[in-house]
């Protein structure tokens, strides 16, 4: 399994990215939103991508994993392979499925495939390393990247997004992941 890896801080465009480019090139498209346990989840989304979806697609195995309700705050575990079985056989019979991201607290089944991509702030720490093949860093100034996180999320998050900034940018920091990428790209300073 090969990988791409698409990181940077939120409302630089990166979903809208590796969307088109999982449709291009036929690949499933792993978000991180749906991996974080919350505002506070960002430094362990990367073991739970680790473990919930990187090692089975590695060892030729269908993922499962249940995605973070945003709107309800309600934390989730793992998936049960017998509780998402029967979105595995929809997956089957559906080409265009790759990987399906029906909703928040829903099962989320990724396929095995020659090409994954990763998409989503923090996914890619230094401990991402051996998975990471290439490694695509996306940025932007930040009242650019705010508004359009406002525009695409609602008002909501106008209490968490200032804060989930200042902890990505620690993180990048800390782990170099500007520095590291293979490709930077950088979007305009305004909405989508």
């Amino acid at each position: 399994m090969r990988t791409i890896f698409v990181d940077g801080p939120a409302g630089a465009g990166k979903t809208t990215w590796a969307d088109g480019l999982g449709v291009g090139l036929g690949a499933p498209v792993v978000h991180m939103d749906d991996l974080y346990q919350g505002w506070s989840g960002l430094e362990d989304a990367f073991s739970r991508l680790e473990e919930l979806v990187l090692a089975p697609l590695a060892a030729g195995r269908t993922a499962y994993f249940e995605a973070y309700d945003w709107a309800s705050g309600a934390a989730v575990a793992g998936a049960t392979a017998a509780r998402l079985a029967s979105r595995v056989a929809a997956q089957r019979n559906d080409a265009s499925a790759l990987a399906t991201r029906p909703g928040p607290g829903a099962g989320i089944v990724v396929e095995p495939s020659a090409l994954v991509v990763v998409e989503g702030c923090g996914c890619a720490p230094r401990a991402a390393e051996r998975w990471i093949d290439t490694l695509v860093w996306w940025d932007g100034p930040w009242p650019g990247r705010r508004a359009a996180v406002v525009a695409r999320d609602g008002p909501a998050v106008e209490g968490e997004i200032d804060a989930w900034e200042a902890a990505t940018q620690r993180h990048y920091r800390r782990e170099r992941t500007r520095q590291r990428a293979d490709l930077r790209l950088v979007r305009g300073g305004g909405p989508r």
